[in-house]
């Protein structure tokens, strides 16, 4: 059990390396009057044992240690669900960094010095600060589960009618084959009824309250409130415990597929958690797609590079199973998603939705160490991909530049995303090619126009704003080139590209791409024999 402060006594915890330090913090916050009780660490691992040990007032914590930094210190215990540290914490180090100092902010630390400048009052006013802005962070979280806690019931709410639905047809089935095994009982019917009949007519009624028991146990998940319980998990199976569900809550009018990869990893995470966050994202899918449309689940093994973490520096190195819900909705343009996971925001009516339901699948997906990455296009609908730790210290193989397939032609990439297009281009220079770049069809068509090179691919995206699609440009620029290859990219999954057939022969890499697989995919078009 954990010891805490008693009376008007202060516990404080201070981690630093150097001795010569840690004495000018115990000095300079010594106070007549004052009741302190110092706990010292000269490493990570010491003060990871007194944090187990009991609460504290403050942290004053070094950045710079032998065995671990202060960051990456502070990242073991930050607690994402309310974004805190374990304690009111200022972060200590020899020399001011701007960079440091908004890391240090962005999990959890509340004031920040340079030790030149540490004085009695400095530090006094730094703990003060840091414990008022810690309490006042926690009240707003409290408020917060409240208001979650509410938006959870309004979720509920909108399952109810096919929920109630699910209910009267088993209680029909119950009701019914109670009534004939009561009138079978009384003699009644009993000359009509064989015993292999009044068998199946109990095993009925049994098969009909086990699944009003499942039923009642998917909704308990869906609003209960504990701390997760992590599993292994195969989530094929959690999407399958929960497809009726979906179904009745999307309606008649929108079409449920799911796509599910056989041979799916293992992976860690509460069952609940991520029942949920399927439900939210459906729901959200439903209220996109108001005439109607399709809603697509996919699970597959990814495994994220260091391109893939350029992009997505939330992520880390290593494999992931990844569970894509896509729909064919109305879309949002890009300033809307910037915004999709911020408490409070919403683009429904007022009255419709409180805004909380996607900043909740964010923050029970960071409290699994989970991912949650959006792409969509306006009037083309959206894409959430979740990506889960592959269960275990699987050996990953980072395969070195040298042995992927490379080559010296010239490859024309086409992306209206100037960040996109350039991490590709990179990928592919770094693999040998020469590349000319595009930020959409209308550019392209010139360069394929007017430039005397010799391009052998089209690399472009499917979908660009304003501007000539991925599909038709192809089509112009053989008019350019004749014999040209195409490869087509999209942030779509591959079952869910809007409006677009693909045929064979038509070759597509999703978004987002790793080096190897596209540099096996580039290879692979421009070796085939026509």
């Amino acid at each position: 059990m954990m010891d805490t402060a008693q009376g008007n006594t202060l516990n404080i915890l201070i981690v630093d390396d150097d001795k010569i330090d840690r004495e000018a913090v115990r000095r300079y916050l010594r106070k007549p009057g004052k009741d302190i009780q110092f706990f010292e660490a000269d490493n990570g691992a010491i003060a990871e044992q007194h944090l187990k040990e009991r609460t504290f007032d403050c942290i004053f914590l070094d950045y710079n240690m032998p065995d671990i930094d202060g960051i990456s210190f502070l990242r073991k215990f930050y607690n994402v669900d309310t974004g805190l540290a374990p304690a009111p914490t200022v972060m200590l180090t020899g020399k001011g960094s701007e960079s440091v100092m908004i890391d240090a902010l962005r999990w959890g630390v509340q004031d920040y010095l340079v030790k030149s400048d540490i004085s009695s009052d400095a530090l006094n006013i730094a703990m003060t600060k840091a414990k008022e802005m810690f309490e006042l962070k926690k009240s707003q979280h409290q408020a917060m589960e409240i208001i979650r806690q509410s938006q959870k019931m309004e979720a509920v709410g909108q399952l109810t009618s096919g929920i109630a639905h699910d209910f009267n047809n088993l209680l029909t089935i119950i009701l019914g084959n109670a009534r004939m095994q009561k009138r079978m009982i009384a003699g009644d019917d009993a000359e009509g009824f064989s015993r292999d009949e009044m068998e199946k007519k109990i095993a009925a009624i049994e098969i009909a309250a086990r699944k009003g028991t499942d039923l009642v146990r998917r909704l308990m998940i869906f609003t209960r409130q504990r701390p997760p319980e992590a599993q292994i998990l195969n989530i094929n199976e959690n999407v399958g415990n929960i497809h009726e569900l979906l179904e009745r809550t999307l309606g008649d009018s929108i079409l449920m597929r799911t796509e599910l990869s056989d041979d799916l990893w293992p992976v860690r995470i509460d069952a609940g958690q991520f029942e949920n966050a399927l439900i939210n994202l459906a729901v959200n899918a439903r209220d996109s797609m108001p005439d109607g449309g399709h809603l697509t689940i996919e699970t597959k093994n990814v495994v994220v590079d260091e391109d893939y973490i350029f992009r997505n520096p939330d992520m880390q190195l290593g494999p992931y199973v990844m569970a894509a819900i896509s729909d064919t909705g109305h879309g949002m343009p890009s300033d809307i998603v910037k915004r999709i996971f911020d408490p409070f925001f919403t683009t429904k009516k007022v009255g419709e939705g409180t805004g909380l339901g996607l900043s909740m699948v964010y923050g029970m997906l960071k409290q699994a160490n989970s991912h949650i990455h959006v792409y969509s296009e306006e009037d083309h609908g959206t894409v959430f991909r979740i990506y889960i730790p592959r269960c275990g210290e699987a050996e990953i193989s980072n395969e070195s530049e040298d042995i992927l397939p490379g080559g010296e032609e010239t490859i024309l990439i086409v992306d209206d995303n100037e960040r996109v297009r350039t991490v590709g281009a990179g990928m592919l220079e770094r693999l040998g090619y020469k590349v000319l770049q595009a930020d959409g069809g209308r550019t392209a068509l010139e360069i394929l126009k007017h430039t005397h090179a010799d391009i052998s691919l089209l690399f472009t995206d499917v979908i660009m704003a304003n501007d000539i699609g991925g599909m038709d440009l192809a089509e112009k620029a053989r008019e350019y080139y004749p014999h040209i290859r195409v490869l087509f990219t999209t942030g779509y999954t591959e079952n869910t590209i809007p409006h677009y057939d693909f045929t064979v022969g038509q070759e597509m890499i999703g978004k987002p791409y790793s080096k190897k697989n596209l540099a096996k995919k580039v290879r692979e078009i421009l070796d085939r024999k026509e």
